[in-house]
């Protein structure tokens, strides 16, 4: 099998990674990010995943991971993101799923270490359509357990974000385009719960 990842490739995903960090997504080397081949190359069974401790701001073309999505054996020797049991989980399970985002945006992630999470976050008109009425609340588990990646592709099965309580939240999408809509808009939604103290309107 070729593992050699073209030029483009590599540029496409760094720079999707420091998009997300320009958003104010990640903070350090918090956050990981995933593409699906297909979305680029028509390889569907093959997908991209930030490395270990890897700083997506300013992530290296040899700080990307190429893994195979059915087991997830790495092919390149790039040590992928330890979160990569639900990156990989939620493709297998979802085909549709393109991308997926760990991140860890400052109110999404007073969010998720609230004792009593809000139960809806469409508090602006872009809510319904990025954001979805429920979002999915997974209990702290450790980062990187079997466990925790259980927990986040059963709650990704039907829903497109899910909060990990006392760690962050997790989207994922078609597409990076679409999977990045849907982050910056629920940091907005979790940026009015926050400042209104839960004192907002939902429509």
């Amino acid at each position: 099998m070729n593992t050699d990842i073209p030029q483009e490739i590599l540029n496409y995903f760094s720079g999707c990674a420091h998009k997300c960090a320009e958003a104010g997504l990640f903070s350090c080397s918090s956050g990981n990010l995933s593409l699906r081949l297909s979305e680029l190359s028509g390889d569907s069974g093959l997908a991209l995943l930030s490395a270990t401790g890897s700083w997506l701001e300013e992530l290296r073309e040899d700080q990307i991971a190429l893994c195979r999505i059915s087991d997830g054996r790495c092919l390149n020797g790039v040590r992928p993101t330890m979160e990569a049991g639900f990156h990989l989980g939620v493709m297998r399970r979802r085909p549709e799923v393109g991308c997926v985002l760990h991140f860890q945006s400052p109110y999404a992630t007073v969010v998720a270490c609230m004792k009593d999470k809000p139960k809806d976050f469409n508090v602006t008109l872009e809510g319904p359509l990025y954001v979805g009425r429920e979002i999915p609340v997974v209990p702290f588990l450790p980062p990187g357990s079997d466990e925790l990646a259980a927990a986040v592709v059963e709650a990704l099965a039907d829903h497109d974000i899910v909060l990990m309580s006392n760690h962050g939240q997790v989207a994922c999408g078609k597409d990076f385009p679409e999977t990045f809509r849907r982050a910056v808009f629920f940091e907005m939604a979790c940026r009015v719960i926050v400042l209104s103290r839960g004192n907002c309107t939902t429509i």
